[in-house]
């Protein structure tokens, strides 16, 4: 019931904020561009979506876990058009360095993102978020602060299919920034970025020029996601981090199945490779004449 009550202050902003209906846009699209969801950035866009990712990373061998592993889930509920509520919940297990594993939940978390721009001639996306994590709702054994957090954060995509550069078009660029300001000490304020490069091969196969891949390739968007989250201000203890996450997505009919590896790329971050999955379900594709289906409040 705690977990629940945490996520009620967020849902009531939502649906109190939720004035400005305009007319609506593909969650993950901007005219021909398909954006395809992401593993360890954030979602560009708000959607009627849910996200179901497994993720497990090796410690570095001195001051983190000697393997930690999670499962995410997260519900994504459009309250407008172009305004939503992200809702996530994460399970995570962590095999200690002395041996035995520790399991618990993270604190609860949840963000609003508004969609401000899309422009489609030009495949160019801008997004607002305000994130908020909410302290003492997890498990410290697991890593969850006692103390919480709240993320202002803008999102940006552009896809180069409006550019004459030939066989490039397919590619795209998104990126992410937000800055983490704590509740309380000893967690400090964090800044976060990171950005990703994709190249689309349904684009490539419908927009560029069909080459006759075969079905399950011209259905793939291979991409790299790249993550810095860096302390401002007093650290206590923290130092900076930075993955990058090659990988694969696949797009299926209503739904997404991508994975990706996890390389750190400081020591804090991590001394070996891990591996995340991810699968996304479009739920307006699948029930869009339930709840899930259409924004609350439409455009007249």
């Amino acid at each position: 019931m705690m977990r629940i009550a945490a996520a009620l202050p967020l849902l009531a902003l939502a649906v109190a904020a939720a004035d400005f209906p305009k007319p609506a846009h593909s969650y993950t699209a901007s005219g021909d561009r398909n954006f395809p969801a992401t593993l360890v950035l954030p979602q560009l866009a708000p959607g009627d979506e849910s996200y179901f990712n497994y993720s497990m990373i090796p410690g570095n061998g001195t001051d983190v876990p000697k393997r930690a592993n999670s499962f995410n889930a997260v519900i994504g509920k459009t309250i407008t058009d172009d305004f939503g509520i992200f809702i996530e919940e994460s399970y995570s297990w962590n095999s200690m360095q002395g041996g035995g594993t520790a399991y618990g939940w993270q604190n609860q978390d949840g963000s609003l993102r508004y969609q401000v721009l899309n422009n489609i001639d030009h495949e160019f996306l801008m997004s607002l978020g305000l994130e908020r994590e909410t302290g003492g709702t997890g498990a410290t054994r697991v890593g969850a602060s006692p103390s919480g957090a709240t993320a202002p954060q803008i999102y940006l995509a552009k896809g180069m299919g409006d550019l004459d550069i030939g066989y490039l078009r397919p590619l795209a660029v998104t990126s992410f920034n937000s800055v983490s300001l704590a509740d309380t000490a000893a967690r400090p304020d964090t800044v976060n970025n990171g950005f990703t490069v994709e190249y689309s091969l349904p684009y490539l196969e419908s927009k560029v020029q069909a080459l006759d891949l075969p079905d399950i390739v011209r259905q793939m968007t291979p991409m790299t996601e790249v993550l810095f989250t860096s302390p401002v201000g007093r650290s206590y203890g923290t130092r900076t981090t930075a993955l990058i996450a090659p990988g694969v997505s696949y797009n299926g009919g209503g739904w997404e199945l991508a994975v990706e590896a996890l390389v750190p790329a400081t020591r804090a971050t991590g001394s070996g490779v891990g591996v995340t999955a991810q699968l996304h379900i479009a739920l307006d594709f699948f029930a869009p004449d339930s709840f899930f289906g259409h924004p609350i409040f439409t455009s007249p």
